[in-house]
């Protein structure tokens, strides 16, 4: 669970970070196409509002956002040591 606390490190503690923050980082995409993706729930992780209004804004979890990173890094670490060895 390294990957999580250095989350909440790069977002100052909070476990639930805006979706306009993440997208850029981690998704490579802007805001404004995360916000339509998360509409459908057409992103590599869940994303909520934590409001009942649709001005809320969209949110991911630490935990789901360090699993989908781990599980990246786990993939990329398989292919290379496939093309490595």
């Amino acid at each position: 669970m390294n990957t999580y606390f250095g989350l909440l490190a790069e977002f100052n503690g909070r476990a639930e970070i805006p979706l306009e923050e993440v997208a850029p980082r981690y998704f490579g995409i802007n805001a404004r196409t995360a916000s339509m993706r998360a509409g459908a729930q057409a992103l590599p992780v869940p994303v909520y509002r934590a409001g009942d209004s649709q001005k809320s804004p969209w949110l991911v979890s630490a935990v789901d956002l360090a699993k989908y990173l781990d599980e990246k890094r786990a993939e990329a670490r398989e292919l290379w040591h496939r093309v490595n060895t």
